[in-house]
């Protein structure tokens, strides 16, 4: 045939032969509750899924974060430690020219010293930081 389908006495006779030859299975009533919860079984096993991939996620960012943090702890310290002798060997070397030179005001100058330096390395260590990103 071509163009639409006719509708015609002998088209109706066929599909109404077919309909008596190819009866539709009876489906129990349960089937449709049984659908439903298949499709909820699934949906539970892809949020089982789900969750479990971002829960694993999540602790590879806690390890690295805690690897970050010890990290950091660990480049404190030294910077610390490096800090302080340095600091030490700086005092005795520079503290007789000083006494000599300042006299009585010695000690406030160290302070203050000691004060610029590490308000320095407090504003200027974030923006090396920075630096070095980029």
């Amino acid at each position: 045939m071509t163009g639409p389908v006719a509708n015609t006495r002998l088209d109706r006779a066929l599909d109404g032969a077919l309909e008596c030859a190819l009866r539709a299975p009876r489906v129990p009533q349960t089937v449709h509750a049984r659908l439903h919860a298949g499709l909820a079984r699934a949906a539970e096993a892809d949020l089982s899924t789900l969750r479990e991939r971002l829960e694993s996620e999540r602790r590879e960012q806690l390890k690295r974060l805690e690897t970050n943090y010890i990290r950091l702890r660990r480049s404190a310290l030294g910077t610390l430690i490096g800090v302080t002798f340095a600091a030490g060997a700086a005092a005795a070397i520079a503290l007789p020219w000083l006494r000599a030179h300042l006299g009585t005001y010695t000690p406030e100058a160290l302070t203050l010293g000691g004060m610029a330096i590490g308000l320095g390395i407090a504003f200027f260590e974030p923006l090396r930081s920075l630096l070095r990103r980029y």
